[in-house]
């Protein structure tokens, strides 16, 4: 990962053919449900206006005559790769003890209901009016259908909550937990699903201990789509031993298998992982600001033009367990630096892709 431009050329880690196949097969074949769709109208009007990025921001103010705001909260998941069903080591980047999160009340020490009220009331302050329940920490599907239904059932109970966001893994959403979430759907709820989606290579999934295929993302974004459910897939720039074309193969992929959004972040090394042991032994090199935004930007002009983008870095991990990278990790600004760029450059999100 040291010499990027280098390795544009190259195809280290190449997707392997099936994959790619099979990405194509099940686009080809998609018969998504129209219950939710995203407004491509809306979309475009935001590059009319001069916008480079398709943000999910602009979006929602234009999308909704209301400001929404989503409630982060922590029900106390496992990882079924961190309790040993598939594993007891975890993905190399993911803390032996456990994910900090620096939310206050997003916290297994207060109840649901403290969470989502405490929370509701501090936003509404701020002139926040209708509010999505995001499942965060954890693997928030793992668990038995009748217990999911109804703590999903109490978020929903509030008057201003209108949908869900639930973080999981590609692998952790099967039939019975996929139709609770589409009967919330066909009562008018908005349900997405944030998967961890990292990379749509096989060879680096399983280098980061991920414990699932490629095809479970696939399948994962198309059986959600058929129901109506929102994806919003979480991808990682800077992974070890991928290259450049690898990285701009996934934003094709994702494109191609119409995600409706992606957050994108930097890998990052923090305290007591397998990673940190990897880059104190030098084996791995994060990357500096400038190659972020770069390949940021690249990554932008290689995905669909009608993926929505709800972040380009995080700003959530705290400083005394962060090890590298050493620049500031802050999503507004990196966010306006890629938009800067894009702008420099003439281009935007989707000039080079191609299904």
């Amino acid at each position: 990962m040291n010499e990027l431009e280098t390795n544009k050329n190259m195809g280290n880690n190449d997707m392997d053919k099936n994959d790619i196949n099979k990405s194509n097969a099940y686009t080809n074949n998609i018969n998504c449900n129209k219950l939710h769709s995203l407004n491509k109208n809306i979309i475009d009007s935001i590059y009319s206006d001069g916008f480079p990025v398709a943000q999910y921001g602009l979006y929602m103010k234009r999308a909704k005559p209301y400001r929404t705001f989503k409630i982060p909260v922590d029900a106390g998941f496992s990882c079924p790769n961190k309790d040993g069903t598939l594993d007891n080591k975890g993905c190399i980047f993911c803390p032996k003890m456990g994910r900090p999160i620096s939310v206050k009340y997003c916290n297994t020490k207060y109840s649901l209901k403290e969470q989502i009220e405490k929370q509701i009331e501090k936003q509404k302050s701020k002139g926040i009016e209708k509010f999505y329940i995001y499942f965060y920490p954890g693997t928030n599907t793992y668990g038995a259908p009748t217990k999911l239904k109804e703590l999903w059932d109490f978020a929903l109970s509030y008057s201003d909550v209108i949908g869900l966001s639930i973080g999981t893994r590609p692998d952790c959403l099967n039939e019975d937990v996929l139709n609770i979430l589409e009967n919330y759907v066909k009562n008018g709820y908005e349900i997405w699903i944030d998967l961890g989606i990292q990379t749509m290579h096989q060879k680096t999934l399983e280098l980061l201990n991920r414990k699932h295929d490629v095809s479970d993302t696939v399948n994962a974004i198309m059986q959600c789509k058929k129901r109506g459910i929102f994806v919003c897939g979480h991808v990682i720039l800077g992974l070890p031993n991928e290259s450049w074309n690898d990285m701009m193969e996934t934003a094709r992929i994702l494109g191609v298998l119409e995600i409706d959004a992606l957050k994108i972040y930097p890998l990052v090394v923090v305290e007591n992982t397998e990673l940190e042991e990897m880059y104190w032994k030098g084996e791995y090199k994060t990357l500096d600001e400038k190659q972020y935004i770069k390949l940021v930007c690249d990554f932008l002009e290689h995905l669909s033009p009608y993926v929505l983008i709800q972040r380009v870095s995080k700003d959530k991990t705290p400083d005394e367990i962060k090890i590298s990278p050493e620049w500031k990790l802050h999503r507004l600004k990196i966010l306006n630096e890629v938009s800067n760029e894009l702008k420099r450059r003439n281009t935007k999100q989707g000039v080079y892709f191609k299904k």
